[in-house]
């Protein structure tokens, strides 16, 4: 059992879980990658092995879970395995409509019940081949009755710890949807009944109530800056607000950005990340310059209606709590590394304490910028050769290989779910 507290983006991390990559990443072919929200194929021996790295890494820091392990552990309880089992078999849980009348659902539904729960875990994540045993089924081009989900390595995007609960996403596409359901399954195994679900989305089919992880971020325990985007809507971050003021009865605000409708700019974590306590790793062109993207301030108080006001700028928003932020560039000085820099998820960096940070190392201009703020720049092998480096005084960079993570579309934020800082 964990009791969750996250009440910043940067105070010394002390758990957190991820996923390994597995056989779930060569399950796609170059037809169905785009289906699977990847921008490319990516060679699974390469990604586990820089997986591993930043993994590796993080052990030296803190308590890391890999979520199978957990999910796994939660299935062995019958009711909470029979729970996510009836959801994982509702349209849109995992089956899509696309398939009813391909898949025999009861027959689904038997073949699940007599899994172990590893071996449940496992097809979840690797996927159900579909039997051809109807013309309809071998006609239908389907490789799977349900697909593989190689997205789950990147963490953040299902779920969120705030506080001392957390949020079972609503995901944008239902591809993703099993990733939440066995995430939220894990987490109320490891942290008990008491523990606030502040927005539960796996049941949710309004596209207005989605909401993804990537765009939620704590910066204090009365703080919260969160994205609207193309994975999360506004009225999902309104139900959000109502569900911490109903859990804690405390003010707070909550600041939200609104993001472009664009590939780059899928999370907020994409566009701004926080790696010291009052410095953050940024896109210029989002942020800063003659059109940042505008932000919106709430003061939430119990039994009041928000107060809401406009902003220019998140950073000219967070100067007004009280909090000035110090941005460093992803990409630097040259409009064209910037673009390019975060398209490789240079502004998705993690923190596993103030001002000691995870990034990827093909973001070469990123590093520079960081080496110039005064980051010690060290690779993951370094550190692993000289662990002790990571408890030197002063800020640290440690550099994972990303060229091939990236290209799902994410970085070490996106690959970490931290519990308890």
């Amino acid at each position: 059992m964990i009791e969750l507290r996250i009440e910043s983006e940067t105070d010394a991390l002390t758990s957190v879980v991820v996923h390994s990559p597995g056989a779930e990443i060569e399950a796609m072919t170059p037809d169905t990658a785009r289906d699977l929200l990847y921008n490319d194929i990516v060679p699974l021996a390469v990604v586990q092995t820089h997986h591993q790295l930043m993994k590796s890494v993080l052990e030296i820091f803190c308590d890391v879970r890999e979520l199978t392990d957990l999910a796994a552990a939660a299935f062995r309880d019958q009711a909470r395995r029979d729970s996510f089992q009836e959801r994982f078999l509702l349209p849109g849980g995992s089956v899509g409509k696309d398939l009813d009348g391909v898949v025999d659902r009861e027959l689904l539904r038997d073949l699940l019940a007599e899994l172990t729960p590893e071996e449940l875990v496992r097809t979840v994540v690797e996927g159900l081949p579909l039997r051809k045993d109807s013309l309809r089924a071998y006609l239908s081009g389907r490789a799977y009755a349900h697909p593989p989900l190689p997205n789950l390595y990147f963490m953040r995007d299902s779920t969120a710890v705030v506080r001392s609960g957390f949020i079972a996403g609503a995901m944008a596409y239902p591809v993703r949807t099993p990733e939440a359901l066995l995430t939220a399954a894990a987490l109320e195994a490891i942290t008990g009944t008491e523990t606030p679900l502040l927005y539960d989305g796996r049941d949710e089919s309004d596209p207005t109530q989605r909401m993804e992880g990537g765009d939620i971020l704590v910066l204090r325990k009365d703080l919260l800056v969160v994205g609207v985007s193309e994975r999360t809507a506004a009225a999902a971050i309104d139900r959000l607000a109502a569900g911490l003021l109903r859990h804690y009865r405390e003010p707070f605000t909550m600041i939200a950005v609104t993001l472009p409708q664009k590939r780059y700019a899928i999370h907020l974590d994409m566009l701004f990340t926080m790696i010291d306590h009052e410095t953050a790793l940024v896109h210029a062109p989002s942020m800063l310059g003659e059109a940042p993207l505008r932000a919106v301030r709430m003061h939430c108080d119990p039994g009041k209606a928000p107060v809401i006001t406009s902003y220019p700028s998140l950073l000219r928003c967070l100067a007004d709590t009280g909090l000035q932020v110090e941005p460093v560039i992803c990409g630097g000085s040259d409009p064209v590394r910037r673009e390019r820099e975060q398209w490789l998820s240079g502004t998705n960096a993690f923190a596993v304490a103030p001002g000691k940070i995870l990034v990827y190392d093909c973001n070469v201009a990123t590093l520079e910028e960081l080496d110039r703020g005064g980051y010690a720049v060290l690779s993951a092998r370094q550190i692993l050769d000289a662990p002790a480096r990571a408890r030197d005084p002063g800020k640290l960079a440690v550099t994972i290989p990303g060229a091939e993570l990236a290209r799902g579309g994410g970085g070490p934020r996106c690959m970490t779910l931290p519990l308890r800082r």
